[in-house]
C-alpha cells in the first residue's frame, strides 16, 4: 500500500482548519443516514455514521440493510412487503490492493479503516498540529474517510458504506432500511430508512449558472453550489486554449468546505492563473454526485485576461478665471501611462459624498488641464483615467473649487403662524430663490423689547417650522424673525417680526385608560386621570353588540381611577372611552377607545356520551356522541397520532353526531378530541377519546 501521507497531502491543511470549526457546532444525534439515487434498470444507496463514535461502532459491527415494497401499481401496500435483508461489512484489507494502488481515495478509506496511526500531514509540521492530532484521530479517521467516500462509490461500496439493487421494477416502490447490525438495548445508533423507485429516474442536471470573471493573468470562476448540493458532492473543472482538447485544472475533484452551520455557501468559486493576458482560454465544468456519477457538462464559457490600469490621475491646482463661475483645473498623470487610456474625464458634485456626474468627456490623453464653465457656488471635482477597454479606470481624489460669493440671500417675507391649543407653534414664509441658498435660521422671543435667540442649531432647508412653547405662563404673544443662509454663509437681514398669539382657552388633557380586567358578570376599569385639577371625569360605554349610542355609565370629581361594570350581558361587545371636564366646562379629547368582550367563563358541558367502535376487518373507526342540536352552532374534532402534534380533522354541522374515520393504520394509537361550538359562540368542554387500532 502507498505512504498514507502521500494521499492525504491532497486535501491540505485548509482541512484542519475545517475540523477545529466542527467542534463547536451542536452536538449531532448518533444515527445511520441514507440516501438514494435512481438509475434506469438500478437503485444505488449510500449511507454512512453521524459522529465518530457511531463510525467506529459501525465499522465493527457491520450494518443490516433491509429491503420491502411499499406501493405496488399505484397502490400502497396495507403491510410492507419485505423482500430481502443482508448484513454489509467492508471487505477484508487484503482486498483493497488493487483499488488503492489506482485511486487515491481508496487509500484514505483503507488507512481510515484498518491503518495503525492516520496523522494528517499538511506540510510543514508544527507542535500544535501534532497534539492536534493524537488528540483528534478518530475525528480525523471518520472525517477524511467520508469526504473520501463522496467522491468514490466503488470504495465507498467496498467500505460496507454503499449497495448497488439490481432486482428492481418500475411498477414497485421500495424502502430501504439502514441499521447497526448488532441490535440491543445498549445500541444508541438509530438507524433510517428511504423511499425509492427507478420510475423516478432523472438525468442529472448540467452545473448552474457557471460564470468567469477574467482580471491580469487570472480568472475567478464561481458557479452556483446550493442548489444543487443535494446532487453534486464535487466539480471536476477543465481548461482548454483551443475550446475542443479540454484537460482537468486539478487530479482531484473540487469541493466546497466553506459551508458553516447557519450561513450555507451559495456559491462555489476557483482562482486560475493565465499565463499571458493575449490568449483565450475555455473552461467548462461537470459535477459528480455521491455515487461517483458524472453529470452534464456545464455550458463552455470563455475569454482573455485584462491587463490593470496601474496609474491614478491627481488632481494638483485649481484656479478661479476673471469670469463668473468659470475655473481651471490641472491635474498630473504619468506620460508613460497616455498609451493605456483612451481618455480623461472630469465628475462633480456639490458634495463630497454626493452623485456625482459628468461634467466633461473625451478629453485627450495628452491633455493636463480643462476649462470647467457653469460652476456652483460649491463644487467637488475628480479626474476619471478611463483605460483602452473602457472597463479599467482610476479615479483622483476630489477637490473643492468654490466660487467667489459676498451677496447674501433675500430677506424671508410673509411670515405666517398659529398656536395650537397644546403650545405646537407651526410657521411658514415665502421661499427664497437662489440657487446657492443652504436654509434658514429660526429666532424666538417672548417679549417684545427683548433680542430673540435662535432656536435651530443649522440651517434647515424647508421654508416651514414646527415650535413648542408653554401655554399656561403669562406671556400672551410669541416673536418670531427668519434670516435666509447661502452656502457660502452670507446671511441675510432678519425678517419683520412675526407675533403669534397663544389660544385664550386651553382644555384640559385627557386621562387615558391603564389596565383592564374580565370577571365573571363584569369589566373593572383602570385609568390614568387627566394632571389638571379641579376637573370632572366622564366615563362612556357602547354596546357594539347591539350597535347602540354611547351611554354615560360614571361622572365623578372625585379621585377615583377605576370602575367597575357590572351592567353586562355575556359574549356582548362592548367599547369604553374617558374624557376630561373642566370648570369652564372645556372637555379633553377622548381616550382612545378600549374594546373588551364580557365573557361567562363557565364551560359548558354540552357534549355528552364521546365513545368509539373499532372494525379492523373493514379498517374504519366509527365515532359518535349526543348533545343538544339547538344548543350547539356546530362541531369540531381533533385528531392526534400519539406522540405526535394535534390538528383539526372535521368541522360538522350540529344535527350529525356520528363519523367514520376510515384514514387509520394498524398498530397506532389515535386519540380524538371533540368539541362544540354554542349559539351563543362560546365553547363547550372537550371530550377526548383514545384508541389502540
Amino acid at each position: 500500500m502507498k505512504s498514507f501521507s502521500t494521499y492525504i497531502k491532497i486535501f491540505n491543511i485548509v482541512f484542519l482548519v475545517f475540523l477545529a470549526q466542527n467542534n463547536f457546532a451542536q452536538e449531532v444525534k448518533e444515527e445511520v443516514k441514507i440516501v438514494s439515487r435512481a438509475q434506469k434498470n438500478q437503485i444505488l444507496l449510500r449511507w454512512g455514521a453521524t459522529t465518530s463514535r457511531a463510525w467506529k461502532k459501525t465499522n465493527e459491527t457491520g450494518f443490516l440493510l433491509q429491503k420491502y415494497v411499499l406501493f405496488r401499481d399505484g397502490k400502497r401496500l396495507s403491510d410492507p412487503e419485505k423482500v430481502w435483508e443482508e448484513n454489509i461489512k467492508a471487505d477484508p484489507l487484503e482486498t483493497w490492493e488493487n483499488i488503492v494502488q489506482n485511486n487515491d481515495n481508496a487509500a484514505i478509506i483503507a488507512q481510515a479503516l484498518y491503518g495503525e496511526s492516520f496523522f494528517v500531514d499538511g506540510g510543514n509540521s508544527t507542535q500544535l498540529a501534532d497534539i492536534y492530532n493524537l488528540a483528534n484521530e478518530i475525528e480525523q479517521r471518520f472525517s477524511f474517510s467520508l469526504l473520501a467516500a463522496e467522491t468514490n462509490f466503488e470504495a465507498a461500496k467496498k467500505a460496507g458504506w454503499g449497495y448497488i439493487d439490481k432486482e428492481v421494477k418500475k411498477n414497485e416502490t421500495y424502502v430501504y432500511k439502514i441499521q447497526s447490525a448488532v441490535i440491543s438495548s445498549k445500541n444508541t445508533i438509530k438507524g433510517n430508512a428511504v423511499i425509492a423507485t427507478i420510475k423516478k429516474y432523472e438525468p442529472l442536471p448540467k452545473p448552474l449558472d457557471f460564470r468567469g470573471i477574467f482580471g491580469d493573468k487570472s480568472v475567478t470562476l464561481t458557479w452556483e453550489y446550493q442548489l444543487l448540493k443535494s446532487i453534486y458532492t464535487s466539480y471536476y473543472l477543465e481548461r482548454s486554449e483551443d475550446g475542443k482538447n479540454f484537460t482537468p485544472i486539478s487530479k482531484e475533484p473540487l469541493v466546497n468546505l466553506n459551508d458553516k452551520p447557519g450561513a450555507q455557501a451559495k456559491r462555489m468559486f476557483y482562482i486560475d492563473t493565465l499565463a499571458n493576458n493575449t490568449k483565450k482560454y475555455y473552461y467548462r465544468l461537470q459535477g459528480i454526485s455521491s455515487f461517483g456519477e458524472k453529470g452534464v457538462m456545464s455550458d463552455i464559457i470563455s475569454g482573455k485576461g485584462t491587463p490593470i490600469l496601474p496609474f491614478t490621475p491627481r488632481i494638483i491646482d485649481v484656479k478661479l478665471t476673471d469670469k463668473a463661475e468659470e475655473a481651471v483645473v490641472l491635474w498630473d498623470f504619468p506620460k508613460k501611462g497616455e498609451k493605456l487610456i483612451q481618455k480623461f474625464q472630469i465628475i462633480s458634485a456639490s458634495e463630497d459624498s454626493g452623485n456625482y456626474t459628468v461634467v466633461a468627456d473625451n478629453i485627450l490623453p495628452t491633455q493636463r488641464s480643462f476649462k470647467l464653465q457653469q460652476l456652483k457656488a460649491s463644487n467637488y471635482v475628480k479626474i476619471i483615467a478611463i483605460g483602452k477597454d473602457g472597463k479599467q479606470q482610476k479615479t483622483s481624489f476630489s477637490s473643492l473649487v468654490q466660487l467667489a460669493d459676498t451677496t447674501p440671500p433675500e430677506t424671508p417675507t410673509i411670515l405666517e403662524g398659529k398656536i395650537d391649543t397644546l403650545g405646537i407653534v407651526k410657521i411658514s414664509w415665502k421661499q427664497n430663490v437662489e440657487k446657492d441658498l443652504l436654509g434658514y435660521r429660526v429666532f424666538r422671543g417672548f417679549t417684545k423689547e427683548e433680542e430673540p435667540s435662535q432656536i435651530t442649531i443649522s440651517p434647515i432647508t424647508q421654508n416651514q417650522f414646527i415650535d413648542t412653547v408653554e401655554v399656561k405662563n403669562l406671556n400672551a404673544k410669541v416673536y418670531y424673525q427668519i434670516v435666509a443662509v447661502d452656502k457660502r454663509h452670507n446671511h441675510s437681514n432678519k425678517s419683520e417680526v412675526l407675533v403669534v398669539e397663544k389660544p385664550d382657552l386651553i382644555p384640559p388633557i385627557a386621562p387615558v385608560f391603564k389596565d383592564y380586567k374580565v370577571q365573571e358578570g363584569k369589566i373593572i376599569l383602570h385609568w390614568v386621570r387627566s394632571p389638571e385639577e379641579e376637573v370632572k371625569h366622564v366615563l362612556l360605554r357602547k354596546n357594539i353588540t347591539e350597535k347602540s349610542e354611547w351611554k354615560m355609565v360614571l361622572t365623578t370629581q372625585d379621585t377615583i381611577k377605576s370602575f367597575t361594570d357590572t351592567e353586562l350581558e355575556n359574549n356582548h361587545v362592548y367599547r369604553y372611552k374617558i374624557k376630561a371636564i373642566d370648570k369652564a366646562n372645556l372637555s379633553s379629547k377622548p381616550s382612545s377607545p378600549l374594546t373588551i368582550k364580557a365573557v361567562s367563563l363557565k364551560t359548558n358541558e354540552a357534549v355528552k356520551g364521546f365513545n368509539y367502535l373499532v372494525n379492523r376487518q373493514t379498517h374504519e373507526i366509527e365515532l359518535f356522541w349526543r348533545a343538544d342540536e339547538k344548543k350547539v352552532a356546530e362541531y369540531t374534532i381533533y385528531k392526534q397520532l400519539k406522540g405526535k402534534s394535534l390538528s383539526t380533522w372535521k368541522v360538522l354541522p350540529s344535527k350529525i353526531k356520528k363519523i367514520i374515520d376510515t384514514e387509520v393504520s394498524p398498530n397506532e394509537t389515535y386519540i380524538y378530541h371533540i368539541r362544540a361550538i354554542l349559539v351563543d359562540a362560546s365553547y363547550s368542554k372537550v371530550k377526548k377519546v383514545e384508541i389502540n387500532y
